[in-house]
């Protein structure tokens, strides 16, 4: 079986459970009916059934196909009520139950799920109150694989393994556009800063001194903490909104915790950015922002916030750069702009400093509105709007405007010979030099304050350093069109999931074959093609690109770069030649042309459009305007990001130039490349840089970044979009299984399963699990004494007999266990080991304090479990639960004071009470959290049924719109809206009419997790309450909470129950009429193909007359009755548009009337006036086939009607040729009348 489908059916199978794929909802839920041969009948939940062709499938897919077989798989049904946290351990592995299980969780909200090394992240689309610092204090110090699986989890492992072999940490966070990468980063990066500064303040409380150590405490930020609080600067300057995301990052952000060797202690970091989207200064794609920060000082305008001599009035859609939509109902662009100024200040930016900055941006803003308009003395071009001019020159502090102004008018060559050659531009071309200024500017910011916070940041001495870093990058995109940008962000991500692909697969293979393990060897991955393709000396489509930039003026561009790309590459198996004719398709449905080309990527296919590639690649500023802005701004950021030229004299400013700093060795060290500039160097020299095209210095950052990953321990994060609606508790299954596969996900589940994923070193092995030596001989060989270790008394007992012998294989080097099997040997070590440590501990407790002092801290920390599980599970704000935890906190306070006095007697009473208060507290958590684990399975099971219910409705909207009747099509599509009415109605009543439980949760979501991202949460929720239908909404909390007496949970689930139903009785309604419609457009189908084929044959017959014979002759009757049956069948072919199939079958026949008069005539009228063959007729018509033949013949009267006009047509003829000849014609020539009647005979 594999991952897709099973084609292993037997008869002895029928009535069992089955899973059925399904193009609208992924898999539906389906029993057996019958099995034949290479066929089974399924019958699916929602009361269809399916043929399904069980070797189809297989076969490879048709171009005749419109739309993929269906595949069935087994169906085992899931005991789990929240399924299983690592998918390592389905009973069943496939598509369908690895879909099943992470929807169920993610209805109740356990949005974390581990497929061995990987942590699944669904994005939620609400904050869910799991962030906290109480939670990071359950992580901390945990063991991996003890705790549920989180993103803290993940963190807390690389800061272990860190400190355990010394070895740098890679995490890489991957998906696509809005499947929650940023807010994943941020997360982790917020972990590692609490619990760093957590070991530094016990570090100082255990040293007792005022060390290094004991700065980190206290109310001073760290370093790491002000490297988290810097994050809003960066995704204002690097992040927009796009149509799949409210907040993309157009970056690539590797961040980067530093620690001394051995430490746990962060001691610096450093940030390497990497391809900014530039060309987003310039330009959006409709219902796109340009980068959040000129909203937000847009806003702060408004408020008078920012300094009036950044000329700002607030009015965003009024400007050319920003004419877009300016408001995003997710984002405050006010409160993003104090956190903005926020991060400044943690970067230690003062306010004259953040003014220059703010300067800087406002003049890439207004540049936009600077423009031009053509010069009365020829091809020449004049800034026509001065005033523009003269604001973007004061905020550059340029000394004077009307150098700026002629600048980008004019064009500086220089020629062999060291000659300059200066040019005038057209309009068109200074719009061009004024937006390559602008995205020159922007992008140099850009990497300016990257490097300011580089300088903050990396302040680490130590030359011996280890590192953590977490990766944030864009994920694959497939946009409406694609261009030079997202050639790169996606050659990026095959990059990445190559390392993915080696990591995962490749290296178990390989390590598999070095160890002589024997296992069930699957086929890996490997997209090394792809990428050589994209980039492999000297003919990958970037190297190409690349040499068209040398060639100046004659480089190509559009379809002559793409026809270089195709016969560079047409025949490479990822790529395909596109143009109108191919098969190949754009976003939009039109055909491709000559100027787009494909590419298989590892997420699928791709279809690029070849439009300035050239010019963006080269990315050209020219010299003068570098220069202008050089020698003649006075501003301190200008000057440092346009530094002057050198002491050749050469100018500096062909190109961009690189600010990003090279990334850290990973061998250790700090490595940094500082340059002398003020705002923290690593400039690059102008002329260097000027030799490089952006995917030159692209692919030199990419491969710097792969080798870090390569030689750290990397571990992977797969993010998924659970809906393109933005919307919570809805899952579009389609779209999470395809993200799945493309991601890997799904092979390295396949993989894993069927091998042995843990692995250990004997000699690590032997001294984790010594308590299992065995007793007696101490001589033994490393593997071997793994093996009797493996055959412990309590281990066998542990993992079962029957499962012993499955559960591990011994390697050369390690010894290999099933997924599992760590963890328990974890728990039978620690039952072993657990009475000693229990008199270790009654020893250290006897020297720490009293009996009475050791009770109380036991109930202390019961009581603080209990706030901890109440805090993870978001029922701790629940008045019962609230009210409970209160007393318990009051109830410890007063026993604290009363051991403090020493009373015996009074102490153990308050101990007492403190212990029943403990218990007690701990009682209501768990009832609380077993009846909120109720209560969303029962939303969950709603959601689901209604996220079902949604799919349902988009196929039929589908449906609708393919109908030929236009009244059955407006019939479908009103009955599809009134169902998806009032499904929306039974979502809105599940998220407004909150439980105690959905109470408690919004209250606490806005007091969790990182500053940025409470606000996130909170404008979350707002958004959330927001969208909601008020009208509705209030009628249903009316009537749910005050008509009548109050509904218990029971009462109110049994009324959604009876609204949910009836909503999908409506879709079940909709779907048996669209059935009927269906059958009904399946029949006209099948006429419209019998007519056409009858008009395709008689219009065939048509054409072979050769009617210009008989017009030369003069015989116009021919001629007439062709035009005739030209235009029956021309009015056939347009009656075959219709719906009713009666009209077009008159039609056709009268077609075919027409055509077979055409060809009597001519057979009567052929050759002069001699006895026409009739046969010809007959042979036409013996051809058709069907009706229209039977018509033919019993028409045949009806002909011989059509042929009267000609034979007197004849008889005219000859007559004159009587008067020639007259005894010779006379005799040859039978009369019309006896033709007829032969005819009729």
């Amino acid at each position: 079986m594999s991952m897709n489908h099973s084609n292993k059916w037997k008869a002895s199978d029928e009535g069992g459970l089955c899973w059925v794929s399904d193009p609208a909802q992924a898999y539906v839920e389906a029993r057996v009916k019958s099995v034949r041969k290479g066929f089974i009948k399924a019958g699916a939940s929602d009361g269809r059934e399916f043929d399904i062709d069980l070797e189809l499938p297989l076969k490879p897919p048709s171009r005749t196909q419109k739309e993929p077989p269906r595949r069935v798989l087994p169906r085992l049904v899931l005991r789990e009520p929240n399924g299983v946290e690592n998918m390592d351990n389905l009973e069943v592995l496939h598509e369908a139950s690895i879909l099943e299980n992470i929807e169920r969780r993610f209805r109740m909200d356990l949005i974390y799920t581990n497929t061995g090394p990987i942590l699944i992240a669904m994005n939620p689309f609400k904050w869910l109150p799991i962030y906290g610092e109480d939670v990071i204090s359950r992580f901390h110090g945990k063991p991996y694989g003890s705790m549920p699986p989180h993103v803290f989890q993940e963190a807390e492992d690389a800061f272990v393994q860190l400190q355990k072999y010394r070895k740098n940490q890679a995490i890489v966070i991957c998906g696509e556009s809005g499947a929650g990468k940023t807010e994943t980063t941020k997360l982790m990066l917020y972990y590692l800063a609490v619990v760093s500064k957590r070991t530094a303040e016990r570090e100082a409380r255990r040293m007792s001194t005022r060390s290094n150590a004991s700065t980190e405490g206290g109310d001073t930020p760290t370093i790491a903490e002000r490297m988290v609080n810097s994050n809003p600067l960066l995704e204002a300057y690097g992040n927009a909104k796009t149509l799949r995301n409210d907040n993309s990052s157009r970056f690539g952000k590797f961040t980067r915790f530093d620690f001394g060797m051995g430490s746990a202690i962060i001691n610096g970091g450093h940030i390497e950015n990497l391809l900014l989207e530039k060309v987003r200064v310039v330009e959006q794609g409709e219902g796109e922002r340009n980068y959040h920060i000129f909203y937000q000082l847009c806003e702060a305008a408004k408020k008078g916030q920012v300094p009036k001599s950044t000329f700002l009035t607030g009015d965003a859609a009024s400007h050319e750069y920003t004419k877009g939509p300016s408001a995003v109902a997710s984002i405050d662009d006010f409160e993003e702009y104090k956190a903005m100024v926020g991060a400044l200040e943690a970067l230690a930016v003062k306010p004259a400093e953040r003014e220059l900055i703010f300067h800087v941006t406002s003049a890439v803003y207004f540049l936009g509105d600077l423009d031009f308009a053509d010069a009365q003395d020829g091809d020449a071009s004049v800034v026509s709007t001065d005033d523009v001019l003269k604001t973007v020159a004061t905020l550059l502090q340029v000394r004077d405007s009307s150098k700026l102004g002629k600048a980008l008018t004019i064009r500086v060559r220089e020629v062999p010979g060291g000659e300059k050659v200066v040019s005038n531009n057209k309009t068109s071309e200074a719009r061009h030099l004024r937006d390559a200024l602008a995205k020159a500017v922007y992008a140099r910011l850009f990497d300016w304050l990257v490097c300011r916070a580089n300088t903050a940041f990396d302040v680490s001495t130590g030359q011996e350093n280890q590192f953590i870093g977490v990766l944030d990058i864009f994920g694959f995109e497939d946009m409406k069109s694609n261009g030079f940008e997202q050639v790169f962000i996606n050659t990026t991500n095959e990059q990445l999931q190559k390392v993915f692909n080696d990591i995962i697969f490749r290296s178990e293979a390989e390590e598999y074959s070095r160890e002589q393990i024997d296992w069930d060897k699957t086929a890996f991955p490997d997209n090394t093609p792809c990428i050589d393709l994209l980039t492999r000396k000297p003919q990958g489509i970037l190297r190409i690109l690349d040499a068209e930039c040398l060639r100046g003026m004659s480089a190509s561009d559009g379809p002559k770069l793409a026809a270089k790309f195709n016969r560079a590459h047409g025949n490479h198996a990822f790529y395909e030649i596109c143009g109108p004719a191919s098969v190949w398709r754009r976003n939009n449905g039109e055909r491709t042309r000559d100027e787009d080309f494909l590419i298989h990527h590892f997420a699928g296919p791709i279809v690029y459009t070849i439009a300035q590639f050239v010019d963006k690649n080269r990315d050209a500023l020219f010299g003068h305007v570098y220069d202008l802005l050089a020698a003649d701004s006075t501003d301190p950021i200008v000057t440092d990001i346009f530094p002057p030229t050198n002491d050749g004299g050469q100018p500096n400013g062909q190109n961009d130039v690189d600010h990003t700093t090279t990334t850290r060795a990973s061998g250790g060290g700090s490595g940094t490349t500082k340059g002398a500039s003020k705002g923290g160097g690593g400039v690059a020299s102008a002329a260097a840089a000027s030799k490089q095209t952006v995917a030159n210095k692209y692919l030199g950052q990419l491969s710097a970044l792969v080798s870090v990953l390569r030689e750290s321990s990397t571990r992977f994060v797969r993010c998924i979009k659970t809906n393109h609606d933005k919307l919570p508790a809805k899952l579009d299954k389609p779209s999470c299984l395809h993200q799945l596969i493309c991601s890997g996900v799904m092979a390295a589940l396949e993989v894993r399963r069927a091998g042995y994923p843990t692995r250990l070193p004997y000699r690590e092995f032997i001294r984790e699990f010594r308590a299992f030596t065995p007793k007696g001989q101490r001589k033994y060989d490393d593997r071997d004494l793994a093996d009797q270790m493996m055959q412990h008394p309590h281990v066998v007992e542990r993992i079962g007999a029957k499962k012993y012998k499955l559960a591990y294989r011994l390697g050369v080097s390690k010894i290999f266990m099933q997924a599992e099997i760590l963890y328990e040997l974890q728990n039978v070590k620690n039952n072993m080991l657990y009475p000693f440590v229990r008199r270790l501990q009654r020893w250290w407790v006897h020297l720490q304090g009293s009996i009475l002092q050791r009770k109380y801290k036991r109930c202390a920390a019961d009581l603080a479990e209990a706030q901890t599980e109440a805090s993870i599970n978001a029922v701790s704000r629940v008045p019962a639960v609230a009210s409970k935890l209160r007393e318990g906190e009051e109830i410890k306070a007063e026993t604290w004071a009363i051991v403090c006095m020493g009373n015996a007697g009074i102490a153990v009473e308050a101990i007492s009470r403190l212990r029943q208060a403990a218990d007690a507290a701990k009682q209501v958590v768990d009832e609380a959290v077993k009846r909120k684990e109720e209560a969303y399975r029962i939303r969950a099971t709603f959601l689901a049924e209604i996220d079902g219910g949604n799919e349902r409705c988009s196929a039929l909207k589908t449906v609708a719109h393919s109908l030929y009747d236009a009244t059955d099509s407006k019939s479908l599509l009103g009955r599809t809206a009134d169902a998806e009415e009032a499904l929306a109605g039974c979502r809105t009543e599940l998220i407004t009419v909150a439980n105690e439980w959905e109470t408690a949760t919004f209250a606490a979501e806005a007091h969790q997790g990182p500053r940025s991202l409470q606000r996130a949460g909170t404008l979350n929720v707002a958004k959330q309450r927001a969208s909601l239908d008020k009208a509705s909404a209030e009628e249903l909390r009316r009537e749910m909470t005050t008509t009548g007496p109050q509904l218990t949970f029971e009462e109110a689930t049994a009324l959604r129950r009876q609204r949910l139903d009836a909503a999908l009785r409506m879709v079940q309604e909709a779907e048996a009429a669209s059935r009927a419609m269906l059958e009904k457009k399946r029949a006209m189908d099948e006429a419209r193909a019998e007519f056409q084929a009858s008009l395709d044959a008689t219009s065939e017959t048509l054409a072979a007359l050769k009617i210009e014979d008989f017009i030369i002759a003069g015989i116009t009757s021919v001629s007439d009755a062709v035009a005739a049956a030209r235009d029956a069948i021309f009015f056939a072919q347009r009656a075959l548009q219709s719906i009713d199939p009666e009209p077009v079958k008159a039609a056709v026949a009268a077609a075919a009337r027409a055509v077979a008069a055409a060809v009597a005539v001519a057979a009567v009228a052929d050759a002069g006036g001699r006895p026409a063959s009739i046969t010809l007729y007959f042979d036409v018509f013996a051809k058709w086939n069907g009706p229209f033949r039977r018509l033919a013949i019993a028409n045949l009267s009806a002909i011989a009607f059509f042929l009267r006009p000609s034979s007197f047509v004849r008889e005219e003829r000859e007559e004159r040729d009587t008067r020639q000849r007259p005894t010779e014609r006379r005799a040859a020539a039978p009369s019309g009348n006896n033709r007829v009647g032969a005819l009729r005979a």
